[in-house]
């Protein structure tokens, strides 16, 4: 079992991959990484540069295999969270799916807001009845589903779609669990089928069924088993952690491996966490990513729009060492202004309480 302490080590590890790559990624020469497609270019992009220029590894691992981690492992943490908290609890559907909303839209809120004050305002790009448009699809989450309208305005904000998605998933998937564990198993594996058989086929339309629930369901649907079953999973890691890592290297040359790849990784990741839980991290790193694993739901509201004009900056120097720099000084930006985002939502729920108090007064 994961403890709460473990999950918030995990999203720790998991929004520092987010950050990273969204913004290595764009410094050139761009390398590319297989997301929601799977390109043989991409793959041998990343061979090349470790063998070609192994002292940037970590650039070369933020591109191509943060997103393994990243966003997968918050799908991951995700249907772990809530199945621990929902197996014994019977849901009502509306009660649940307004809760969920009620955590999630008022930081993306705040986040819609900073970004159109920072892009538009402070920036003045031009504001057009297309970006207004844009604006709707993000906020009512309806760009997942509309091809070439995934990463309008602002890339990452395409997971807010994703996990309400997913949450609208969760009554029926719960439902299953309870009544026979092989029922979600099925589910996963009706997914991936039409992964295998319909994603390379969407690629023609500049859509992909990994931008929707559909692609992660397999991933979501493994955190639900771990939280039922995680000491018989991690007995199976002996012969789990050698066939995932060969099908993740198979994955780098073939695209139907590559379609088992997440969630072959977040095998990896956890068999490696539960390795490294046996030995003491120097305090600091402990106390860094416990912070940062408390801070990953507002860093990732913001980190996007912020990278202005950082990667501008980082592009236009010469040294991957000022790649680096520039990454760090977005680093502590993007912390604080998250903090800052973290006390702007706490100060809204204190003046909703309020309200709620002085009208129940009444």
């Amino acid at each position: 079992m994961l403890s709460k302490t473990d999950s918030t080590l995990l999203k720790g590890i998991a929004i520092l991959f987010v950050f990273t790559h969204n913004f290595l990624h764009w410094i050139a020469p761009m390398l590319g990484e297989n997301e929601f497609f799977y390109r043989e270019a991409p793959a041998n992009n990343f061979i090349n540069g470790l063998l070609k220029d192994p002292l940037n590894t970590p650039r070369y691992i933020s591109i191509y295999i943060a997103p393994f981690i990243a966003l997968h492992l918050f799908i991951f943490l995700s249907g772990y969270g809530l199945t621990s908290a929902y197996i014994n609890k019977k849901i009502n559907f509306k009660s649940f799916i307004v809760k969920r909303l009620s955590k999630l839209y008022p930081v993306f809120t705040i986040a819609l807001i900073g970004l159109f004050v920072y892009k538009y305002v402070i920036f003045r790009a031009e504001f057009t009845q297309i970006t207004a448009i844009d604006f709707f699809l993000r906020y009512t989450l309806l760009a997942n589903f509309i091809p070439g309208k995934l990463f309008v305005l602002n890339g990452p904000f395409w997971f807010y779609s994703l996990i309400v998605q997913l949450y609208f998933c969760f009554p029926v998937l719960i439902y299953l669990l309870k009544k026979r564990t092989r029922n979600v198993i099925v589910v996963a594996l009706l997914a991936l089928v039409l992964i295998f058989c319909l994603n390379d086929y969407f690629s023609y339309m500049n859509f992909s069924l990994y931008s929707i629930f559909i692609g992660h369901l397999p991933i979501f649907i493994f955190g639900m088993l771990y939280s039922q079953y995680a000491e018989v999973i991690n007995k199976q890691f002996r012969w789990l952690v050698p066939l995932a890592l060969l099908l993740f290297v198979l994955g780098l040359y073939n695209m139907y491996f590559w379609y088992l790849s997440y969630t072959t990784f977040i095998i990896l990741v956890l068999a490696l966490f539960n390795f490294l839980k046996k030995y003491k991290a120097p305090k600091y790193i402990n106390q860094f990513l416990l912070f940062s694993g408390g801070l990953s739901y507002y860093i990732f509201a913001v980190h996007g729009f912020l990278r202005t004009p950082w990667v501008r900056l980082a592009n236009k120097a010469d040294n991957d060492i000022f790649h680096y720099l520039y990454l760090l000084v977005f680093t502590i930006i993007i912390y604080l202004v998250a903090m800052m985002t973290r006390e702007i939502e706490r100060y809204y729920f204190r003046l909703l309480a309020k309200y709620k108090r002085s009208k129940n007064k009444d």
